[in-house]
């Protein structure tokens, strides 16, 4: 269950990233945001059961370590 999770997630981000080059290529320039933003969640998704992506999680949000 998590390759599919993984593998449709990379399938959409693939989408996505071919529909961010068609809106750059035609000076879409607020789709492309959009769409880039709409990439990284994908891809963020594709990784999210990954226990090193877990640990980058926790850092970011603070809930690890301290300063």
């Amino acid at each position: 269950m998590i390759d599919e999770r993984r593998d449709v997630a990379l399938a959409i981000k693939s989408c996505l990233d071919s529909l961010l080059s068609d809106a750059s290529r035609c000076d879409l320039d607020d789709l492309a945001r959009f769409l880039g933003l709409a990439a990284l969640a994908a891809e963020e998704a594709a990784v999210a059961n990954d226990s090193r992506s877990a640990q980058l999680k926790a850092l970011m949000s603070g809930g690890a370590g301290h300063c």
